[in-house]
Parts: structure tokens; C-alpha cells; sequence
């Protein structure tokens, strides 16, 4: 759950990050597309292009969250929302550690999930924001594109 809601934080940062400044484009905006397009299955360690730092894209996504201006307060918003979830991807002990428990004697790890109730709940607390999130990244789409009806009906559903 929290690598699927990782993945939906980055994909919605990239979102930002590529139409800041659209139809104009930038050097790490079109360094991104072309790592992005060599990437495939079998060749994704021979990729040529570097990866564009996710600082850049986090910066990106700030700005065009509070209209185009740095603040600070967001980016450490997003900056720690980033690292927290960055445990589900890269295996960390506390994360791996969300599946054990139960009542004495039956402590085990838990592969069908979470024990803790007050933990789920706080994992459909991610589904939620997830759904925002993406809600958010297409009204910024439907914005940029000019789509007026479309983002109309997005920030209705808000």
C-alpha cells in the first residue's frame, strides 16, 4: 500500500514537474522525457540519459502548488511525505515491521497485513489522499490544456 501510494505521489510530482512552463519546455523537462522513452524492461541499466534529481521535480511541483513561488513550507510537505514513503520502497525495518504483531502467544508476521486496526485505517487515509492527489494532478492537466469543462467537473468533485 505504501509503495502504490509512492508511486502515485511521483507520478503526480513528474505531472507538475512537465507542465510547469507547457507548451515551453525546459532542459531537465526534456532530459526527463528522453530517460523516460529509452527506458524499457530490457535495457534499463543501459540507460544513456541521467535522471533528472527529484529535488528539481519536488521544486517543480512546489511551485506550481502555491503559483509559482518556493515555499518552504510545502516543499517540506512534500520533501517528507517523499522520505516517509520512501521505506515501503526501499524496504525499511519499520516498514517491514507494519506485519508483526497479534495478542501474545501469537506474534508473527501478519502476510495477509496489517494487524492493527488504527494502522489500516491510516492506510485508507492513503487511499483517500491518493484519490486528491490525482484529482488535483488532473485538474492541473485539464488546466494546463485548456480543458475548461474538464476542470470544471474535477474541482467540483473536491
Amino acid at each position: 500500500m505504501g509503495a502504490i501510494y509512492r508511486c502515485v505521489s511521483d507520478c503526480s510530482a513528474e505531472i507538475y514537474f512537465i507542465l510547469e512552463q507547457y507548451p515551453k519546455t525546459s532542459s531537465n523537462v526534456n532530459k526527463f522525457i528522453k530517460a523516460f522513452f529509452e527506458t524499457n524492461i530490457d535495457g534499463y541499466l543501459n540507460i544513456e540519459t541521467e535522471h533528472v534529481p527529484t529535488k528539481k521535480i519536488h521544486s517543480a511541483m512546489v511551485r506550481a502548488l502555491t503559483g509559482f513561488n518556493q515555499d518552504e513550507a510545502t516543499r517540506t510537505r512534500i520533501s517528507n511525505i517523499y522520505k516517509a514513503f520512501s521505506g515501503y520502497i526501499h524496504a525499511n525495518y519499520s516498514h517491514i515491521m507494519q506485519i508483526y504483531g497479534g495478542v501474545q502467544p501469537d506474534i508473527s508476521f501478519n502476510l495477509s497485513g496489517v494487524p492493527s486496526a488504527q494502522q489500516r485505517e491510516m492506510h485508507m487515509q492513503l487511499v483517500e489522499q491518493a484519490y486528491f492527489s490525482t484529482l488535483y494532478s488532473l485538474g492541473f492537466i485539464a488546466r494546463t490544456f485548456g480543458l475548461n469543462e474538464l476542470y470544471r467537473e474535477v474541482v467540483q468533485s473536491c
